[in-house]
């Protein structure tokens, strides 16, 4: 007898399989391909969005700490003193900071003596600009042929600066004096609220602070002193008498920022700047923390202490809104495609038990022919590797490209980056292609083992169902064929209770995923609705280019009928840490930078519904746990560089406007002359057209540097989640892919294992619905056991994967709507109920005389 080759016996055996179970086959490759275009795709999205980030901030140099001041100390050096501070090794670098507005676009004026090497201008074109005059804005802002929005401009056009004079408190009988020095056809600029002038763009710029684009945030514009000092005193000479214009251009510098201006010196004919900010970059492995209390320890033993605030990369508006996103990006690689991976795992348990039972027979009677065990085990080994190892192969090769470009579409609308770059994340896509093939050739071995260990005469006789819990009584009446169909699904999923198990899993980790997909965007929904019902019930919300005094504010917002009420709001950077009774620093806690909210008195008309007595402070329930301070404990805060604790009297749940709230009558003020006030919130009479009175604020007060309506505030809190929202939205896409892969996988597997059945059934004159009846029975209670499991596990998985993506800009108010559960039931149930009516089609082509055959 001629020995076989095992080898062409096994190579044809499996090319037979294949065209045999070709769809179930194919189910496992789409369920690998989904798992890994996700994990793959996320983390090359991650990849990509981190490298264009670090690449603006490497090509701009972004600063490391800001120091800005509340005017110039000319007494003391402050820079050089920063210098020594920081060592040879750190750079520090002088500007003058002035908020202004360019047409209807936010800016901050950055007016420099030359072009800095610290959040330096980068991509400048041209890229040959005078070095003593140059206006540089960002390249959002730059017009681009066919575009259609407004306001933006070409190189050299004119572009008009605003900046607010209401603080000078310029009296009536100065403003007559200043009238009548007018040149002839000259106008008297002091007597509106602000002071305009225009130059010349020379140029456009990336600016690592322009991070964000113009359309979501306030841009940076750099200009030299000396642009800057000849364009406010062209504007003075052009229309007052000469004299008149040096003195009110010495009124000017001391105004603004309290001599915080450019001058001219009339001995060496040089432009001097007086800064209120500077920027320090030092080594990423300084330890700032300790840098700062250095800084903060020098102002406070100054003579005059003229610290304004003192603020870090991290708590920097734009660093902490991207970087929340990057984050993001990356933490949300390692959750979800977990469970793609353990639900494509039991895919393979399940469908390859059923086909290695199937081929019972024909093992043994491979061993009986002398076959090895070694060969037989490396037939299914490669056959599963194949299919696994064909998945990773399409998952690695779209889903780099899809991911990222889908997740990339949003980050490019918000953020002014770098063209993308292909990535392949190969170390961590080579990791998980190993543990991914080495669990399912686990898997695939031990099932395997227990058949192909039997001796070839036990493989070759067929298994021998335990029947005991389907023993029924014996009855003389006919059987109700309703009930039959429904007797008959049961046993079948008693029968083979492992396959029933991995059916309900494989579902409940479908359902798990929509459940966790929707419920992670019900959180978002919910906190932002929580902090608009319960800390800023406004209509309104103004923020000023410039400090404001409350009786100014008074007087504006009286004259308007529509206007209910008003609340004047301060919001600040403070240094928070717990202390004792006698404000003493407490050993062993936590200190941390983050939001203080100076309000009104609290009444029943606050916009901010947290209540407390006025000596006490309300803190969230987010900084509470950082600092580690109950109800009843004392907390350290700062406010304009001056030290002050309290009595913890309220711990409030808050989304986003995390922080501590302080009252203005808090009895640690009484010592303040008044408060300068940057923000404002409007509660309009019901009926009131929000958008109009938005359109007429912003088109009268020129300090008004943005107002936003509760619907703008939606759309600003979605714009920085929208990274989590966009990602959650591709997993429910996936997560409901998976499901029809998984659900038309499983009732596949189940109705040709019930094939025998069937043709029995059909033999003895049983009508299609009713062997149809059976299908579903078994299938729909399955699914409905793993739906209710996936339901219940829907809520504990979303707190893990909220809970691996914590971030510093929000709290989640972890929830999940009921509509939620009901459109995850809807959807599992619906795809089940479809894919058993499309399959069940196949019912009438079932051969009963092919499916009756057996090995007896």
């Amino acid at each position: 007898m001629k020995t076989p080759n095992s080898f062409a016996l096994l190579e044809k055996m499996m090319f037979r399989r294949v065209r045999k179970n070709i769809l179930q086959f194919l189910a496992i490759i789409a369920i690998g391909a989904i798992a890994i275009t996700l994990f793959v795709g996320l983390l090359a999205n991650a990849d990509v969005f981190s490298t264009q980030v670090n690449k603006v901030y490497s090509d701009g140099n972004l600063a490391s700490l800001w120091v800005t001041t509340s005017s110039y100390d000319v007494e003391a050096n402050d820079k050089q003193a920063l210098q020594e501070i920081v060592g040879e090794e750190g750079v520090v670098e002088e500007r003058f900071y002035l908020p202004s507005t360019a047409d209807n676009h936010s800016v901050y004026l950055n007016v420099v003596k030359e072009l800095p090497t610290v959040s330096k201008a980068f991509n400048i074109a041209p890229e040959n600009q005078d070095e003593d005059e140059f206006v540089l804005v960002d390249h959002d802002l730059e017009k681009v042929p066919g575009s259609t929005r407004l306001n933006l401009y070409n190189l050299y056009d004119e572009i008009s600066f605003s900046f607010d004079i209401s603080s000078f408190n310029l009296k009536e009988s100065f403003l007559k004096v200043i009238d009548y020095n007018l040149k002839e056809g000259g106008t008297n600029i002091f007597r509106s609220d602000k002071i305009s002038f225009k130059t010349k763009i020379t140029g456009f710029m990336n600016h690592p602070e322009n991070i964000t684009k113009a359309n979501y945030n306030s841009s940076v514009v750099m200009v030299s002193d000396k642009t800057f000092a000849n364009t406010i005193r062209n504007l003075l000479f052009t229309n007052f008498k000469d004299d008149m214009a040096n003195s009110i251009y010495s009124l000017i510098a001391i105004q603004i920022g309290l001599n915080a201006m450019p001058r001219v010196d009339d001995e060496e004919g040089k432009y001097i700047t007086n800064p209120n900010q500077y920027v320090i970059k030092v080594s990423d492995d300084t330890d700032l923390v300790a840098l700062k209390e250095k800084i903060q320890t020098y102002f406070n033993n100054k003579s005059w202490n003229n610290l304004f605030l003192l603020t870090s990369r991290e708590n920097m508006p734009f660093y902490m809104t991207i970087s929340n996103d990057v984050a993001q990006a990356r933490q949300f690689t390692y959750v979800f495609p977990m469970v793609f991976f353990l639900v494509a795992v039991l895919v393979i348990l399940t469908t390859l038990s059923q086909i290695v039972l199937k081929d019972r027979s024909q093992i043994g009677a491979l061993k009986a022919i002398g076959i090895s065990k070694t060969h037989i085990y490396m037939h299914y080994l490669t056959l599963t590797w194949g299919l696994v190892f064909t998945g990773i192969l399409i998952g690695d090769i779209i889903g780099p490209i899809i991911i990222p470009k889908i997740l990339g579409n949003k980050y490019q609308i918000i953020y002014s980056l770098p063209t993308p770059k292909y990535q392949f994340p190969i170390l961590a896509a080579l990791l998980v292609a190993v543990i991914f093939l080495g669990i399912a050739g686990l898997v695939t071995f031990l099932i395997c083992r227990k058949e192909i260990e039997l001796k070839p005469s036990e493989s070759m006789r067929p298994p021998v169902q335990n029947f005991k819990a389907l023993k029924t009584k014996i009855s003389s009446k006919p059987p109700k064929t309703a009930l039959f169909s429904l007797k008959m699904a049961f046993r079948n999923i008693l029968m083979n209770k492992t396959k029933s198990l991995m059916v309900a899993i494989g579902v409940m980790g479908c359902t798990a995923l929509l459940v966790c997909g929707f419920g992670i965007e019900n959180t978002i929904n919910y906190g932002i609705e929580h902090d608009i019902t319960q800390l800023s019930s406004g209509d309104i919300f103004i923020n000023f280019d410039a400090p404001k005094k409350k009786g100014e504010l008074d007087t504006i917002f009286s004259q308007y009928d529509y206007i209910d009420y008003y609340e004047a709001k301060l919001t600040t950077i403070t240094t928070l840490y717990k202390v004792d009774e006698n404000g003493k620093a407490m050993q062993g806690n936590n200190t941390i930078d983050d939001k203080i909210y100076i309000v009104p008195e609290y009444t029943t008309n606050s916009f901010m519904k947290v209540e407390c007595k006025k000596d006490e402070i309300a803190i969230s329930t987010k900084i509470a746990k950082k600092v580690n301070v109950k109800k009843g404990d004392y907390l350290h805060f700062s406010y304009n560089t001056k030290d002050y604790y309290s009595k913890v009297g309220a711990i409030y749940d808050a989304f986003y406007y995390n922080g501590i709230i302080v009252q203005e009558t808090n009895p640690e003020f009484n010592n303040l002359p008044g408060f300068n006030y940057m923000s404002a919130v409007l509660r309009l009479k019901p009926g009131t057209d929000q958008e109009k009175v938005k359109e007429e604020l912003v088109s009268k007060y020129s300090f008004m540097s943005s107002v936003s309506t509760n619907n703008d505030w939606r759309t600003y809190i979605n714009n920085v989640m929208s990274g989590v929202l966009v990602m959650t939205n591709a997993v429910k896409v996936f997560a409901i892919l998976l499901g029809i892969v998984v659900l038309y996988n499983l009732t596949l597997m189940n109705f040709k294992e019930r094939s025998r059945d069937i043709a029995t059934m059909k033999v003895l004159g049983f009508f299609s619905m009713e062997m149809l009846r059976s299908l579903i029975f078994e299938s729909l209670t399955l699914t409905f056991i793993g739906v209710l499991l996936g339901l219940a596990l829907g809520y504990p998985f979303m707190l893990g994967v909220m809970m691996t993506n914590i971030v510093d800009l929000v709290d989640y108010l972890y929830t999940i709507f009921i509509s939620t559960y009901i459109i995850s039931f809807i959807l599992t149930f619906g795809v089940d109920s479809v894919i058993n009516l499309l399959i069940s089609i196949r019912i009438k082509k079932i051969k009963m005389v092919e499916s009756l055959k057996s090995v007896e």
